[in-house]
């Protein structure tokens, strides 16, 4: 009798799991439903002056760089990109699954421009940003948050149980779109020469290189860059704007999702990018969502 009791609550049980237990499967239809339909609250609209316009052969690139993230480097590309500096130079250095380099009007990685060199922007303390929203851990990272589009990684709160001050280390992650700053062996010594990230090299780069944004638009166009050291055939920067620059009538409205709004964690688990545990599988494959002049393009 005791067995046949069992037997049939178990069966019962199992009646229930598909509504009660089950998690949502990723689907992009649901994901896509999702961004459709969140409240215009829940998106940032970018300032025109963080919105640098790269200009490909292949196409355009829309990048949100990050003053709060590297004050100094923004304030030097701004500058050159304003004097036309970059205009016509070439990626010099490209190699296929990592990075895209240029930005040296030598075009062999040696030069720069007549500017002092810039002091590292590598790591920060996390109580300096109160608009990181940590969603949760990765498998290398003990908290993962987004600081606008920028992927970053922090230490756990709980090592200042173990440190002598309240200061939690903070870094934004080389993901694929990325933007970071080049120099030498001297970690003060970048200057003009910036790398677009191909691929994932979070484990050599992070904490080492200044990473200063991110692609919202035009991932295809990066994957479109001559490979080589150097190419045989490189690839030329065209031209380099901030988007107040750009003719009146070419200027566009650029918006991202907020990282801390209930419809980005919603998105996240119905793309499979993070889940239900807050859990995220591939940190790099997530490119926050961006509407650019009301259209949402990711």
């Amino acid at each position: 009798m005791m067995k046949q009791i069992l037997t049939s609550l178990l069966c019962a049980a199992l009646s229930l799991a598909p509504a009660a237990f089950a998690q949502t499967e990723p689907s992009e239809e649901t994901a896509q439903r999702i961004l459709n339909e969140a409240p215009a609250s829940e998106w940032r609209e970018v300032s025109s002056e963080n919105v640098l316009v790269l200009d490909l052969p292949s196409g355009e690139l829309l990048v949100e760089m990050r003053p709060d993230l590297a004050p100094r480097h923004i304030e030097r590309i701004s500058t050159l990109v304003r004097q036309g500096f970059y205009d016509g130079l070439l990626f010099h250095r490209v190699i296929d699954g990592f990075m895209a380099q240029g930005g040296d009007p030598l075009g062999d990685g040696t030069g720069g421009s007549d500017l002092p060199d810039i002091p590292a922007e590598f790591i920060h303390s996390a109580s300096e940003f109160s608009n990181i929203e940590y969603l949760g851990r990765g498998p290398s990272s003990p908290r993962i948050g987004f600081l606008g589009s920028v992927p970053v990684a922090s230490q756990t709160p709980s090592l200042t149980s173990f440190l002598l001050t309240d200061n939690i280390a903070m870094w934004p992650m080389h993901c694929p779109g990325v933007m970071s700053m080049a120099r030498s062996g001297d970690p003060n010594s970048a200057n003009s020469q910036y790398f677009i990230m191909i691929g994932d090299s979070r484990d050599a780069l992070d904490q080492r290189y200044t990473a200063w944004g991110k692609v919202l638009t035009g991932e295809r166009n990066v994957r479109r860059i001559n490979r080589g050291e150097p190419p045989d055939r490189p690839t030329p920067m065209l031209r380099l704007r901030l988007m107040p620059d750009v003719p009146l009538d070419e200027q566009r409205q650029v918006e991202v999702l907020k990282t801390d709004s209930e419809t980005f964690k919603a998105w996240l688990r119905a793309t499979g990018g993070m889940t239900a545990e807050g859990f995220f599988p591939d940190v790099c494959s997530i490119n926050v969502p961006v509407r650019i002049g009301g259209e949402i393009i990711s």
